[in-house]
């Protein structure tokens, strides 16, 4: 059981994650047959905020177990308790913690917040260790991925796992396919992710098991946190900062990408990378045409050796819409030819404006087949 950080109940400081931790515990207790009322719960939900429904009920909770010995009549009370409050290791806490019900045994709170969860057991950590080596990761970013999710479990008991549907590795085609996609995921094309080159994770809380104000719990979160976000964006934005909180620590060494995006870490800063610049160089470096980015457009010598013609974004180049044109695949093969006595240049129709398409779309496969070739330099 996490431990309380600082006492709870009347006059105290009431940390509002020790406040939440003891009411739930409270919510799971039951009073002895010989207290009144027998049998039921001395709450009946937690809210994170101590009044006074939860100081009458740590002071039935000590009445009935604490201060009263075991032929049930009361006595002075031990000198560690303090009549309505719980501190940390005080025979209240020491009390509380021996009577909660075995499947409740391990309660956590984050840090200023007024959630309960379960903690995960090592088998449910383990298990997400198990699926993350069947995922495709650059190796060395695939080390930060396994140490984030051992922290995670570590210092808060939550195991989390990489988020299925493109949470690791993606094909261009994937992440074209999550461009399109509406409402809008991303808006890097098709190369321009870190996640095309196994540099990027989305880690989730799928089964995160959390506590309803009623004590219930929830058992099918899923990895984005959808269940609770709908019962209050500001304490599921507490556990994505907690993940991103672990994953940039200096233990861990990992990078936040766009601040919406709560899943994502990847192995580079944003603002020391530019990705559209290294996709240039990638693509020249997997194909066989020389290749830039500026203003907004890849550019590209369309394999004539020559000037650079802009040829548009990621995304119309990968589906055979780029934005070359008749006069520049006619001006380029001019380039060529004069390079070479004798060879005369034939104006491009449109079925060469098609084929260069194609053309274009095949060197953005070889990058994607060269994926581990991409470099942040």
């Amino acid at each position: 059981m996490q431990s309380i950080s600082a006492p709870v109940g009347e006059g105290a400081t009431n940390a509002i994650h020790d406040v939440a931790l003891v009411q739930a515990i409270l919510l799971k207790l039951k009073r002895p047959t010989t207290a009144k009322p027998p049998g039921v719960a001395y709450l009946t939900s937690y809210d994170g905020t101590c009044g006074t429904k939860t100081v009458l009920a740590i002071r039935a909770f000590q009445a009935n177990f604490v201060s009263a010995p075991a032929g049930g009549t009361q006595s002075a009370p031990p000198l560690k308790m303090t009549a309505g409050q719980v501190k940390p290791g005080d025979a209240t806490w020491t009390k509380l913690i021996s009577q909660v019900p075995a499947a409740f045994a391990n309660l956590r709170a984050l840090s200023g917040g007024k959630i309960v969860y379960v903690q995960a057991s090592g088998v449910d950590r383990d298990a997400k260790l198990a699926a993350l080596g069947s995922m495709t990761f650059n190796a060395a970013f695939r080390s930060k991925v396994q140490a984030c999710i051992n922290q995670m479990h570590a210092l808060h008991g939550i195991a989390i796992g990489v988020c299925p549907r493109e949470g690791d590795r993606r094909t261009f085609q994937a992440q074209y396919q999550l461009f399109l996609r509406v409402p809008s995921v991303t808006h890097a094309g098709p190369g321009e992710s870190n996640h095309n080159f196994g540099m990027a994770v989305d880690l989730g809380f799928e089964r995160l098991q959390w506590l309803h104000s009623d004590g219930s719990i929830d058992i099918k979160e899923t990895p984005w946190l959808h269940h609770l976000t709908a019962k209050g964006a500001a304490e599921a934005n507490r556990f994505w900062a907690v993940l991103r909180t672990v994953g940039t620590s200096s233990a861990i060494g990992a990078f936040r990408g766009p601040v919406a995006d709560q899943p994502h870490l990847q192995n580079w800063n944003d603002a020391l990378v530019s990705t559209p610049l290294r996709l240039a160089a990638h693509l020249q470096a997997s194909g066989t045409m020389k290749w830039s980015y500026a203003t907004g457009s890849y550019r590209c010598d369309l394999g004539y050796g020559g000037a650079m013609y802009a040829v548009g974004k990621a995304v119309q180049i990968w589906n055979l819409n780029a934005t070359v044109t008749a006069a520049n695949i006619t001006e380029a093969r001019k380039h060529a030819a004069a390079q070479s006595p004798g060879v005369i240049a034939s104006p491009a129709t449109a079925a060469d404006v098609i084929e260069m398409h194609q053309e274009l779309r095949r060197q953005f496969d070889l990058a994607d087949q060269n994926w581990q070739g991409w470099t942040a330099t």
